[in-house]
């Protein structure tokens, strides 16, 4: 059965200030799709990165720590310990039994995979009930949800009203969840979000049908303050599989915004007026920047006796799927330190 607690949005206050040991009170959780496969370019990784990968976080002495543990540090606010990196992958690509699987035993590596449920046991390319039913077997194995459809579920279609926009996630989330339960014979605990779209309609709706934790594709690292319902996670897939770029990710920490506008999700008004975030010991970072996926690199206005960095947008926003980025620079350790999410156009 699942558990419930009230859901933590960005908007409100966090009182925890991260920590100044360079290693302690954050982890890079990495998402994954397929494996060697050259035709998916952009969602795969090979063989040979992976193992590197793995190689690397095991002759490094980094804590690989098991998804649901993770989630019950970040829901009950507590320091993570040093080094820790957790290990997703999504969809449930068949190519994750034949390559990934064994390098994890090998490596003796928990994971969690977000199972695609229309697909799993019936489209060609995805795992069988037979292969699913063996990586159950491996204690440190974990599953999760990611959705019925794989639709993009967080864009609110024109002319739909409310009543049949949720309808359609409820739909999506009951189909996904009987067939998980008739297959791995349990609930799913832990939701991804497909394509790692989100807004508050579907958040909402996550939190109360008790799931523990939410999973977006923000490229950022989690703090004990992180929102159990917006976990970031960093994708190994393409370019961004090179061991350089691996390496980045396991040395940013996660920025503590705990107030941004426009808030998360659909956009209530566009142009929004301004991006404005609020940062949580703001004077141990130097180099603060603001980002949006269509207007890049920002120069902020930054008050540090409010805490606050803020820009004007004057101008109407394009893109459907909008990431903004607060980022700073820890003088104390050195460190890139990052703060990501999402806005939707309507």
């Amino acid at each position: 059965m699942r558990f419930t607690i009230p859901v933590v949005l960005i908007l409100l206050s966090f009182i925890r200030p991260l920590p100044a040991d360079a290693e302690s009170g954050y982890a890079v959780i990495l998402l994954y799709h397929k494996f060697d496969e050259p035709g998916s370019p952009s969602t795969s990784i090979s063989t040979e990165e992976f193992e590197a990968q793995l190689k690397y976080l095991k002759d490094n002495r980094y804590n690989v720590m098991g998804l649901p543990r993770l989630v019950a540090l970040v829901r009950k606010g507590r320091d993570i310990p040093p080094k820790t990196v957790a290990l997703t992958i999504d969809d449930g690509y068949g190519s994750v039994y034949r390559h990934a699987f064994p390098l994890l035993k090998k490596y003796g590596f928990p994971f969690t995979v977000f199972l695609y449920m229309e697909a799993i046991g019936r489209y060609p390319d995805f795992l069988t009930i037979e292969e699913l039913r063996d990586m159950m077997r491996y204690e440190k194995a974990t599953f999760g949800n990611h959705s019925y459809s794989h639709r993009r579920l967080a864009r609110w279609p024109a002319g739909m009203s409310r009543k049949e926009y949720m309808k359609r996630l409820e739909s999506d989330l009951a189909q996904s969840e009987e067939r998980f339960r008739k297959i791995l014979g349990f609930d799913a605990e832990l939701y991804a979000f497909p394509y790692g779209e989100y807004n508050r309609e579907l958040v909402g709706l996550i939190k109360r049908r008790g799931y523990a934790a939410a999973f977006t594709q923000d490229p950022a690292s989690t703090g004990g303050f992180s929102d159990p319902y917006l976990l970031p996670r960093y994708a190994s897939v393409g370019s961004w599989a090179q061991m350089d770029k691996f390496r980045d990710f396991l040395t940013t920490e996660p920025l503590n915004v705990d107030h941004a506008y426009p808030p998360y999700g659909l956009l209530d008004e566009n142009p929004p007026g301004r991006i404005e975030g609020r940062i949580s010991e703001i004077r141990t970072y130097k180099n603060l920047g603001i980002y949006v996926s269509e207007l890049g690199w920002l120069r902020p206005e930054i008050d540090i006796d409010k805490g606050t960095l803020k820009v004007e947008v004057k101008e109407r926003l394009r893109r459907p799927v909008n990431r903004i980025g607060f980022t700073g620079v820890n003088h104390e350790t050195g460190r890139k330190a990052t703060y990501f999410y999402m806005i939707i156009l309507r």
